[in-house]
């Protein structure tokens, strides 16, 4: 149930059904726009708009859905269902386009997957029209949609005739007209004109009896006569008949067509009705399109839960004016079921509550709805709106007492499947008598279970809030610094009316102003002040939570980003040292080999001095190998050394201080750098800290702890480091690739290194665009994806947002 009658007029949906109208293209989708109806039925609501979701998706990222020839022959069909009856040619012609359509968007629907369109390809599940009809008009008809000659042997035989007898006649009169010239009778610049149909030689009136003739017609003057010759006459004549005799066989023709056309009449409705059906949802689609809107999640009771909803008539007015509209979330639920909205005049109260009752009833008319797309939107079974100035002179009615009427009558039918809408709920009357009726009036609907959404100024209407559960606050924002609207709602706390604040604006006399505030009662301005202030603060502390969350979300980035380079780190220290260690166990061993072969040979030689030197030589050089190999490891292998074995080189001092000297102080491990030295007396820099002691309290640093320092230097190095790297990374990276229109080779090189930053920046989520086409990319995608160890799952975007078109991936 919808109420009052002019419930369309005043939601402006009546703009809608003509914007409707207008995009469709046949005279049966203009018929079903008028028609649309309200319906609070689940399954013909999601069969509705499943529709035009899925062809909204068909026309943003598909394409080519056959959009012309809508023709409608449903009334020339049943015209020719009496025998006799015939098509006009221009019906014919027509008739074959409009099967040419319904042709190519049936097949255009076979080749969609019904798990991707199912409710385009249940209408669409039709047999192809009869294609000896369209193969039968192309033999009938020309490409000037004109009976071809060869349509029957007796039209070609007749036009054939009509043409050679049509040539002769053109040709006698055009001799006669130049024995007359010769002959004086004729001046030189007369030419031919038509009289009845008929080719005439205009003559003077005095030479009308030496030219033999019929006279067709005498110009005004009388001066002029128009003649036709009489041999030319006679064959006119026999080509007059052989016309006719034409058109008697076109006729024939035509009604043979009929009758051959007939025993299909009943079935060609069906699809003519199927195209209006089609046009329809095309336009609903080409709607939705332009004011954005999406499907949202339908469940069967009563719900509101909008994000970021819009007007789409006042956005659309908006655009025009190069203007931006302020969406809103909108929510009603059975906890809250009824939204009070308070808030300045002028800040978008009535757009508010007009746009939940325009986009509710566009919703349960099957059409998409300018909101977000993770929204959900319940069904209703009746909506009541009270909005506007209803007097009647006529039956005696003010302002107030039409209120009352449409007040009085959502009391009597509203139940726990009723949406409410009233503006300026108790207005129109003496402000403290019209506040107690509508308190009165919102607890009994209260009572009822009813949802709604209600404006007012009315402080007792905004207390309510706290005596009765399911009723809330909501306010519309206002920006007490620029004294201007903000136009969003923020539910929650009441709005104040801030009427003294817009007053001072507009520079309303400061005098007057006291003398109004003297006239309020002190508790009235305080709680009006209690709002204002509570709308500073709540915009304060919305800043600072919005801050808090960024600043949160930035940090808890950053210590993912350092966790993951801490362990990159330590495995790639971890594989170092094992590297070292095998590669110091091969030094060792050849070491031993060495000394063993060199005692060998030794003893072999009798111990002969010349054998001994060279031994002694080839070991020297073999240590000093040795030692370069161990200045390139992090490790620390033992000296080929006979004087001290157990010694470490690494851990060796760098001989004596001096500046440039890596040194710790005693007891610590950190590591600086003499910046000077004089005597006992050192300035050493440990990292930014310039620290002044003696040399008895330092010591020199190891070689392993100075490579140690210096990598660490260089890992957090501004600007070159890998933290920093990582940093700039980080900011240049994009949630989204779009690899569309790319070579195989060339989307496979970009996914893998869009894949590698992904999972290096420890990204959870990312988005890649590849298209549908022939489905080469998307195979290329996901062959690539399940041999990535990171991948925790990829799935296809939600159909509003690309379907089979888009891949999300997620990682671990």
């Amino acid at each position: 149930m919808i109420y009052p009658d002019s419930f369309e007029l005043k939601t402006g949906f009546n703009q809608i059904r003509q914007m409707l109208k207008s995009r469709c293209l046949s005279i049966p989708g203009k018929s079903l726009a008028e028609s649309v109806a309200f319906s609070a039925d689940y399954e013909t609501i999601g069969k509705l708009t499943g529709q035009v979701a899925e062809m909204v998706y068909i026309q943003r990222f598909i394409g080519n859905f056959p959009a012309q020839d809508y023709y409608d022959l449903s009334a020339e069909l049943s015209r020719i269902k009496l025998p006799g009856t015939f098509l006009d040619t221009e019906s014919m012609a027509e008739l074959r386009l409009s099967l040419i359509a319904i042709t190519e968007i049936i097949k255009y629907l076979n080749r969609l997957k019904s798990e991707d369109y199912p409710q385009l390809k249940a209408i669409g599940n039709l047999p192809l029209p009869e294609q000896s009809i369209i193969t039968e008009i192309d033999r009938l008809l020309d490409e000037k949609s004109e009976i071809r000659d060869k349509a029957s042997e007796k039209l070609f035989n007749l036009r054939k005739e009509i043409g050679k007898k049509s040539s002769g006649v053109d040709k006698r009169i055009n001799q006669i007209m130049s024995e007359s010239r010769k002959a004086g009778i004729l001046q030189e610049d007369t030419s031919l004109t038509i009289r009845n149909g008929r080719l005439v030689i205009p003559l003077p009136a005095s030479n009308k009896r030496k030219l033999s003739g019929f006279v067709h017609d005498t110009s005004a003057t009388g001066q002029t006569v128009y003649v036709e010759p009489a041999e030319v006459f006679e064959i006119n004549n026999e080509i007059q008949n052989l016309k006719v005799e034409e058109k008697q066989e076109i006729t024939r023709i035509l009604i043979e067509f009929a009758n051959f056309l007939r025993p299909y009449a009943d079935n060609l409705g069906d699809y003519y009705l199927f195209l209006g059906e089609i046009d329809f949802i095309r336009a609903k689609a080409m709607l939705a399109i332009e004011i954005d809107a999406v499907k949202p999640e339908l469940v069967q009771n009563p719900l509101i839960e909008w994000r970021k909803a819009i007007h789409p008539l006042l956005m659309l007015s908006l655009k025009q004016q190069g203007r931006k509209i302020v969406d809103q979330d909108i929510s009603l639920d059975s906890t809250n079921r009824i939204m009070v909205i308070s808030g300045p005049n002028a800040g978008g109260k009535s757009v508010c509550l007009k746009t939940a009752a325009l986009l509710q009833y566009m919703l349960q008319c099957g059409l998409l709805i300018p909101v977000s797309s993770d929204s959900k939107a319940g069904l209703f079974s009746k909506i009541f709106l009270e909005i506007g100035d209803e007097q009647s002179l006529e039956n005696d009615l003010s302002t107030y007492s039409s209120h009352l009427i449409h007040i009085r009558h959502f009391i009597e039918n509203a139940d726990q499947n009723t949406l409410i809408l009233i503006d300026e709920f108790g207005a129109g009357t003496e402000p403290q008598l019209g506040g107690a009726m509508a308190e009165a009036s919102l607890g009994s609907l209260h009572q009822k279970g009813c949802f709604g959404v209600i404006t007012t100024h009315y402080t007792n209407l905004k207390l309510m809030a706290d005596k009765f559960d399911g009723i809330f606050n909501a306010a519309m924002l206002y920006d007490t610094h620029a004294m201007q609207p903000l136009f969003k709602l923020s539910p929650g706390k009441p709005g104040s009316s801030f009427a003294f604040e817009i007053a001072r604006k507009i520079g309303f006399p400061e005098d007057l102003l006291n003398v109004a505030s003297s006239k309020i009662s002190q508790s009235q301005l305080d709680f009006e002040k209690q709002l204002a202030q509570l709308e500073v603060d709540k915009k304060y502390i919305e800043q600072k939570k919005a801050d808090l969350k960024a600043a949160d979300d930035t940090l808890a980035n950053l210590v993912a980003r350092y966790e993951k380079l801490l362990h990159d780190l330590e495995t790639r220290r971890n594989e170092m040292l094992k590297e070292a260690k095998i590669k110091a166990k091969e030094l060792l061993d050849n070491s031993n080999r060495l000394i063993e072969n060199t005692i060998r040979e030794i003893k072999e030689a009798d111990a002969r001095k010349e054998v001994v030197k060279q031994l002694r030589e080839k070991i020297d050089a073999a240590k000093e190998d040795f030692a370069e190999s161990i200045d390139e490891l992090s490790v620390t292998p033992p000296l080929l050394s006979t004087e001290n074995p157990d010694k470490v080189k690494d851990s060796e001092p760098q001989g004596p201080l001096k500046k440039g000297s890596f040194v710790k102080m005693e007891g610590q491990e950190s590591i600086g750098r003499i910046e000077e030295i004089k005597g006992k007396q050192v300035t050493v820099y440990f990292g930014s800290v310039k620290l002044r002691t003696t040399t008895d309290k330092i010591v020199a640093a190891g070689r392993a702890e100075i490579r140690t320092w210096e990598a660490n230097q260089r890992f957090s190095k501004p600007g070159t480091g890998v933290i920093h790297q990582l940093n700039d990374k980080m900011a240049d990276f994009k949630m989204s690739i779009d690899i569309r229109g790319k070579k195989a080779e060339e989307a496979k090189e970009m996914i893998a290194r869009y894949i590698d930053q992904a999972i290096l920046l420890r990204v959870n989520e990312v988005r890649i665009l590849h298209g549908k086409g022939d489905g080469v990319l998307r195979n290329l995608l996901h062959s690539y994806l399940r041999d990535v160890q990171e991948v925790v799952k990829y799935e296809d975007e939600s159909l509003e947002r690309g379907g089979h078109g888009v891949t999300l991936v997620y990682f671990h």
